[in-house]
């Protein structure tokens, strides 16, 4: 059933590959649509600041075409500016550059991971924002190009430069000085738009040529007598000139503005007679009536959708084998939409697992915590979706959840049993065998969920918690293509006779008609690795591999039986005719063990960590990366993605092998490379300035959306305060997030249709 490898080559139809795709519009509601710049992010469409039409600022016309047009539309907001020129002493009165400002909308959070930053400058180039002396006076060009080249260094950690786009600017006898964006600067070579072009090139961002665009709205308008999209001063849009850059940037963001309704904005367009919103259109020659303002309105529309989008860089392309570049999708959940049952403080999202229902639905189960004390999850939701834009918290499906009346099983003294991240395995209605015949558990899957136990006020592990009282929720699920249905449920504490009391991170793997899962013993003693088949009823054990482990027993700690272990949280993942399981010690290290037959293990090479979730994570084409912590203690940010090199030794008992992976290629013993950052909340401190950013649990997964092959990556973001103890309660920025790893080639993926 598992396509892998070589085994791809034959199946070119699904091959594609993932950089080659034309954009979707996939703005998600979580997400933001931030625009940057001066005057223009201001609204001067009217010829003053202050007119209260909302066709006087590009945000407010995007947002009505987002509610015209999208079921749950994001947000499309100014992003404030700071900067406020040169004082007296010559110094800046405020901040003192465009990275600066950026730098403190982070920290206010008004930037935030998912945010998509649109740049735009139509003011005096040598009067951009920066750092004294001010104005330049020359290397204009080359001082331009450090002004945006800094701001995405500000920007690209938290928003990543595939969420930041430039745009070229345009002018029509602009009467300021330095705002002609295409006439040379000092140097006599360079424009203005040159610099934007130039730089957007070396960095990797895409670039709005928005005075393309405007041209050819000014085209059509001149050439019928209307006058120009532009006031008198030549550079700041009117209405029109609003609309049409609000359009193209949609457009650039991938939405396709030819089909997009403007019912919310036609009427805003007539004369104030008619009851719109405008007089005369400012910049106007000839005044159009009610019907012609709207035709025009049309007609830049298709001007815009007609035009090319902008080309995608290749600059942030890594190259080669592994991830090619992270795309920072941001937040998908937050709090819960509805109060879980057992609850009555504030619940919010946190980890998530993925799984493939059929070639069109996927199904994502996210994990809920309590807010109060330390981490005690209450259950998990999942949400049924085709494309990522469908994911809402309104439309939760309750899967399972604590036992708020729990009794100890050896005294029956009164506690509390949460219900923690979900892991499992799921085969999609319609997948097919390697020999193409049906696989008898399409359609099928289950889930394990970890029963801990904890205080009556949940604010720790209940020190008088056994082994008895920690189990595993073991959840069979059925898929029938409209709706997902929970056809058992029991509480395990053995497979195969072998003790298990923790829940792999990963999920678990496909092999031909079964699933491989990793178990940790409830006290993290040993690991065992077991095989699940559907007997055409329900998911049930069909064997299991030797326990092992190589982690030394810790030192006594006095911690509640709960938050004891050796090592723990396995993921496991198929390569190079090989399995290889990853695991996180309390020593502190992680492991990879190597298998033939995926139950049974030998330890390949370990590689020294914080103690902090390590999970091993395999790519569309193939590679290995694992995704981590460096810590130190608590702190766990950047989260970071570092690629797997080398191959295992030959005394691990690893074949050689043959083909196009990392580990086969490489001939030289493991290690892990330089990391790739997936999420960095460095600007996340407590009231004292210290940081207390908490990024962690990262499991990534490829999956068929809407066609295309994707490898989505979940995650969670807090504050350490929310964690430890503290009882802090959810901040702006908590929730489960999404990045998605791009990657150049498609030739590993988990089933075949």
């Amino acid at each position: 059933m598992t396509i892998r490898h070589s085994t791809l080559l034959a199946l070119c139809s699904l091959a594609t590959p993932a950089l080659a795709a034309e954009r979707d519009f996939e703005v998600l509601p979580g997400q933001r649509i931030l625009l940057k710049g001066d005057s223009i992010t201001r609204g001067y469409a009217f010829g003053n600041y202050t007119d209260p039409s909302p066709l006087r600022r590009i945000p407010d016309i995007g947002a009505m075409l987002l509610r015209d047009n999208l079921a749950r539309p994001p947000a499309f907001l100014r992003l404030e500016n700071y900067w406020e020129g040169i004082g007296e002493d010559g110094k800046a009165k405020t901040t003192d550059s465009l990275a600066a400002e950026i730098r403190m909308n982070i920290a206010r959070g008004e930037l935030r991971t998912g945010d998509w930053l649109i740049f735009e400058d139509a003011g005096p180039i040598d009067k951009a924002v920066h750092p004294a002396p001010w104005p330049w006076t020359k290397d204009i060009y080359q001082n331009y190009r450090k002004l945006l080249r800094d701001m995405v260094h500000a920007a690209e950690n938290t928003v990543g430069r595939d969420h930041i786009l430039f745009m070229t600017m345009f002018d029509y006898q602009p009467k300021c000085g330095q705002c002609g964006w295409d006439a040379p600067l000092d140097d006599g070579k360079h424009s203005g738009n040159d610099a934007i072009r130039d730089e957007a090139r070396e960095l990797g961002i895409r670039v709005i040529d928005m005075n393309a665009i405007m041209d050819a709205a000014h085209e059509y308008l001149t050439k019928r007598g209307w006058g120009r999209a532009v006031g008198p001063d030549g550079v700041h849009p009117n209405v029109y000139g609003n609309f049409v850059m609000t359009a193209a940037i949609l457009r650039e963001l991938g939405a396709d503005v030819s089909k997009w309704k403007i019912g919310a904005i036609e009427p805003r367009l007539a004369p104030e007679s008619a009851g719109g919103d405008i007089g005369e259109v400012w910049g106007f020659t000839r005044n159009p009536d009610t019907a012609e303002r709207r035709q025009i309105a049309r007609d830049l529309r298709d001007i815009v959708a007609g035009l090319p989008r902008a080309a995608e860089p290749t600059a942030t392309r890594l190259g080669g084998v592994g991830i090619q570049r992270i795309v920072h999708h941001g937040r998908l959940l937050a709090t819960a939409s509805r109060q879980p049952e057992g609850t009555s403080n504030t619940v919010i999202y946190e980890l998530g697992k993925i799984f493939q229902l059929d070639r069109s639905h996927l199904l994502l189960v996210a994990s809920m915590r309590e807010q109060g004390g330390h981490d005690f999850c209450v259950g998990n939701d999942g949400f049924v979706f085709e494309t990522l834009s469908d994911i809402a918290a309104e439309k939760a499906i309750p899967i399972n959840r604590l036992d708020p009346h729990y009794k100890l099983a050896a005294s029956g003294a009164p506690a509390v049993q949460g219900r923690f991240p979900a892991s499992g395995g799921f085969v999609p209605l319609g997948a097919k065998l390697a020999d193409g015949k049906p696989h008898p558990g399409a359609g099928t899957g289950f889930l394990f969920s970890g029963a801990l136990t904890f205080l009556p006020d949940r604010s720790n592990g209940h020190p008088q918690a056994t082994r008895a009282d920690r189990t595993i929720e073991f959840i069979q699920l059925r898929w029938d293509g409209k709706a997902l249905h929970r056809t058992g449920r029991e509480f395990v504490d053995k497979f195969e006779g072998i003790g298990v009391g923790r829940v792999p991170l990963s999920n678990c793997l496909e092999q031909d008609k079964g699933f491989l899962c990793p178990f940790p013993a409830d006290d993290g003693s040993h690991i065992v690795v077991v095989r699940f088949d559907f007997d055409g009823k329900r998911w049930k054990t069909a064997g299991a591999g030797k326990p092992f482990g190589s982690a030394p027993e810790p030192a006594a700690t006095g911690a509640a039986y709960v938050y004891r272990y050796r090592e723990t949280e396995p993921s496991i993942q198929f390569v190079g005719g090989r399995y290889l399981l990853h695991t996180r010690g309390r020593d502190p290290k992680g492991r990879v063990y190597s298998s033939a037959d995926g139950l049974n293990y030998t330890l390949a090479f370990d590689h020294p960590n914080h103690t902090v979730p390590q999970v091993m994570n395999q790519g569309l084409d193939g590679s290995l990366y694992i995704s981590t912590n460096t810590g130190p203690g608590y702190l766990r940010n950047p989260l970071l993605a570092f690629p797997v090199e080398g191959e295992p030794p030959a005394n691990s008992g690893t074949p050689s092998g043959s083909g196009g992976d990392r580990l086969r290629l490489a001939r030289v013993p493991p290690k892990l490379g330089a990391p790739l950052v997936i999420h960095d909340e460095k600007g996340l401190r407590d009231p004292k300035g210290k940081e207390v950013p908490f990024a962690d649990h990262g499991v990534g997964g490829s999956f068929l959306v809407a066609g295309k092959w994707r490898h989505l990556f979940l995650y969670r973001v807090c504050d350490l305060r929310e964690t430890n103890g503290e009882g802090l309660g959810p901040q702006p920025h908590t929730g489960l997030y999404l990045a998605e790893m791009e990657y150049s080639r498609v030739t590993s993926v988990p089933f075949r249709f």
